[in-house]
């Protein structure tokens, strides 16, 4: 059944620190793509609050060392240096002390591979405002993605997964098109999205790492019948808000009967 038994899940795991960041042939091809947006398109790429300087130049410094590499820059244009040693997009949440605990707002960020959505849009908000364009993160995992953040420990980083289905390559997709752009589920793609979250010992904040991975669709289905029916069974329980969202809901009767045929 279309959307049975669907849940959003945070399912973070512990992240090993040397392999914070995963060198693999995409690696120079996507920092070249993020040196020319930042060039060309900064405005759309870079962007920060007033207050961000002192946690975005403790995040930059933690990834300038894994990288084995320094800047004289300070604050969110260290940021950007360190954005530049790495293909992995950067958001910095600055910690914030409640009379019942913490808040966790998104403060600054350089973000070259957006899944259709605008950073401008999410600067100064907290993570359930972020993510409330996403058909039922508040019902499912809001409240568990806040506590995550909030039980986040220095020596504890975390990574985990998220998925979707494209109909474009780019992995700079800052606006969804409004249509259809292909016929058949052969040309779509699918996008992994490996993220991860450090503490910052110093001012107290968190690092939330994004590294967006995506290939052909034809291409992930030659992994065998084991991927085929995985893919398979995350199509068809996605309930139709959330298909929407994750841009499958057009394409979802064709791809099922198309990843139904190889099976077969």
């Amino acid at each position: 059944m279309i959307g049975d038994g669907f849940r959003h899940r945070v399912g973070v795991k512990p992240l090993e620190v040397t392999n914070w960041f995963l060198h693999d042939g995409e690696w120079e091809p996507t920092l070249a793509m993020k040196r020319a947006l930042i060039a060309d398109r900064r405005d759309e790429v870079v962007s920060f609050r007033d207050d961000s300087h002192d946690v975005a130049q403790e995040a930059a410094e933690l990834v300038l060392a894994w990288a084995g590499k320094s800047t004289s820059r300070t604050g969110v244009d260290a940021l950007v240096d360190a954005a530049l040693a790495v293909p992995d997009d950067l958001a910095v949440l600055r910690s914030v002390a409640t009379g019942d605990g913490e808040q966790l707002p998104f403060v600054a960020g350089v973000v070259c591979s957006p899944s259709r959505w605008r950073l401008a849009d999410k600067i100064g908000h907290d993570m359930l405002a972020v993510h409330k364009p996403v058909a039922l993160y508040a019902a499912h995992i809001g409240a568990a993605v806040d506590t995550t953040l909030t039980r986040l420990s220095t020596d504890k980083p975390v990574w985990r997964s998220n998925w979707t289905l494209e109909d474009h390559p780019a992995l700079f997709q800052p606006f969804a098109p409004g249509r259809q752009l292909v016929e058949h589920p052969r040309e779509l793609w699918i996008r992994i999205e490996r993220e991860t979250l450090r503490r910052l010992p110093r001012t107290r904040g968190v690092l939330f790492t994004i590294r967006s991975f995506q290939e052909p669709l034809t291409t992930h289905v030659q992994r065998g019948p084991a991927a085929i029916g995985a893919l398979r069974e995350l199509v068809v329980r996605l309930p139709d808000a959330v298909a929407r969202y994750k841009s499958v809901y057009d394409y979802r009767a064709a791809t099922l009967m198309w990843l139904d045929s190889l099976l077969a």
